[in-house]
């Protein structure tokens, strides 16, 4: 029997059967967040005026908390923390399932099926032995001579275990985990090493590495009516969110002492992780899943109207949104007005042709100041562009959707049967010509009397994002109006647009929503009111800092708290 077929046969059973289990830790009643979204029918956002659901109408419950799914490592996370346990930096998650959720924006690890507990193990076993190869003396710090070999084994189970499991290792695991590494040494006569790396395989396939599990099988501490989340669960969820990756050794010092109890500890803590290189991956990686920027690599369009549209270019529009989000956030003065209106970017070679500019000729990416009568911030750049654009053209329902969903939380009405698509352009006119024409059909103006006006701001920009003054041969008309703040205003074009959103308060208290669901891996229900307000306030205190805002998340009701499952107490 082969080291992985003995490891597989002592963990998979467990693995398998949470993987099913992609639940709630939360209220009863709630409908599990992979079949539906949990108290919020919406995928796109909350209400304008109003952070999150427009549907709620309840008061803010200042100790109410709301949902906490029990998920799995995303893609992300899993490379990320093998990194730190290892300094592995193989990737080998790179090969599992996307972690696309259709009932939710942002990413989030599905159930296990069989085929993906193969891949598991495969990249366990992997992983284990390049570990007991390259690092062996290391991970295992001890004398393993026979005289010392179990309590050495033993010291190791519960050190680096605690790492693993991001919490201590039960007496119950341990013996288990004995047992797996005394199996390998005398079942499979494994040497030192081969035993370690089975014991290793083992941990990577345990439910308590693959799960945000660090609870661990204790019963939840009450506080109220809702659960008070322990030391190493509030160690791990600041390390997810504002890392993507397991707890630093600062972090589980802390837990270790009991002192990440607080909103106080907890704020402290975040302030401290915002200043590692870490977060700003996890602050691109954002905005990637907030706007869909990372869908851009699976985009195309028509090449007899963009033929420059290639690998090269979709790679340089990812490039220059994140080191002008990076940038901004956390080189510049942080603020959400900042990412909504600046007039430079950061550019290579591709882009800088679209752009018109010259003189760019590097394949990094460079800060370029761009003519701020055509560019303003993050949804006037190149990938934004592209993604919400046409195949052949501009798109106002796309660009204006985008923007109502994503930045004001709007929900759209389900979309009638039977709506006939747009003319094309060949029947002549501007784009807007053509989707006002069909905007007027009586199917079409539920949905479309809010996207498309926004979306006309948009339409001195064609399908890559190229400015234009013509759109098939006729001058563009850029002009509309949005609702904001409660009440219909103007604008003349996209820069404009951007400009009312940098200063509306619906978007600001979209945006922190947003950051909100990200953190909490779900949607937002009426427990998060009280949360999500908490974490508006922090950010307009500091006049609308992104840095403050992270903050102010980590320390919010919801993040530090959760309600109680049914039965879960019996």
């Amino acid at each position: 029997m082969g080291t992985q077929k003995l490891s597989v046969l002592f963990f998979s059973a467990a693995t398998l059967a949470m993987g099913g289990c992609q639940g709630l830790i939360g209220n009863p009643g709630e409908p599990d967040p992979g079949s539906g979204m949990p108290g919020n029918t919406n995928t796109g956002g909350g209400g304008s005026g109003n952070p999150g659901n427009p549907g709620m109408t309840k008061p803010a419950d200042p100790n109410a908390a709301g949902l906490m799914p029990l998920t799995r490592l995303t893609r992300r996370e899993y490379n990320n923390t093998i990194r730190d346990l290892f300094g592995d930096t193989s990737r080998p998650a790179d090969g599992f399932p996307e972690d696309h959720d259709g009932d939710f924006l942002f990413r989030r690890a599905g159930t296990v099926s069989s085929q993906d507990a193969s891949t598991l193990r495969d990249a366990a076993e992997a992983i284990a032995a390049n570990a007991v190869k390259n690092n062996f003396a290391t991970l295992v710090t001890c004398d393993t001579s026979a005289a010392n070999e179990q309590t050495c084994i033993r010291s190791f189970v519960q050190t680096f275990g605690q790492r693993v499991y991001r919490r201590p290792v039960t007496a119950a695991e341990a013996d288990r985990l004995m047992g797996l590494y005394q199996a390998g040494r005398t079942t499979l006569a494994l040497p030192v090493t081969g035993a370690v790396s089975l014991l290793l395989e083992g941990m990577l396939q345990a439910p308590e590495f693959l799960y945000h599990w660090e609870l661990g099988p204790q019963k939840p501490t009450m506080e109220g009516n809702v659960v008070k989340l322990g030391p190493y669960e509030n160690a791990a969820r600041l390390s997810f969110f504002l890392w993507g990756s397991m707890p630093d050794q600062a972090l589980f010092d802390a837990a270790t002492a009991g002192k990440l109890g607080t909103q106080a500890e907890l704020e402290a803590q975040a302030t401290r992780m915002l200043a590692d290189g870490k977060a700003r991956e996890t602050v691109a990686e954002f905005v990637q899943e907030w706007l869909n920027l990372d869908q851009l690599a699976d985009r195309t369009k028509d090449p007899t109207v963009y033929p420059e549209f290639k690998d090269d270019l979709k790679a340089a529009m990812q490039d220059e949104t994140n080191a002008f989000v990076s940038n901004v956030v956390f080189d510049g003065d942080g603020l959400l007005p900042t990412l909504l209106t600046a007039s430079y970017s950061f550019v290579s070679k591709p882009a800088a042709a679209v752009y018109g500019l010259n003189g760019v000729l590097g394949a990094t990416v460079t800060r370029t100041d761009l003519n701020p009568q055509q560019r303003s911030g993050l949804l006037t750049q190149l990938g934004f562009l592209t993604l919400t654009g046409a195949t052949d053209g501009s798109h106002p329902v796309k660009r204006g959707r985008k923007v109502y969903e994503r930045l004001l939380c709007g929900v759209l009405p389900p979309p009638p049967a039977n709506v006939p698509a747009p003319k094309p352009a060949s029947a002549g006119g501007t784009t807007r010509d053509r989707f006002r024409d069909h905007d007027s059909n009586a199917c079409a103006t539920g949905c479309h009397s809010i996207m498309d006006p926004i979306g006309f701001a948009f339409e001195h920009y064609d399908g890559i994002g190229r400015y234009r003054t013509l759109d098939n041969g006729l001058p563009v008309d850029s002009t509309g109006s949005i609702d904001l703040d409660g009440a219909k205003k103007p604008f003349q074009d996209a820069t404009e647009l951007a400009h009312l959103l940098a200063t509306s308060q619906d978007a600001r208290a979209c945006f922190a929503t947003q950051w909100a669901r990200f953190a909490y891996k779900r949607d937002d229900t009426d427990a998060d009111r009280a949360s999500i307000n908490a974490a508006v306030s922090a950010f307009s205190k500091g006049g609308n800092v992104v840095r403050d805002l992270l903050v102010g998340v980590a320390g919010s009701r919801s993040f530090r708290y959760r309600s109680l499952a049914a039965g879960e107490m019996n």
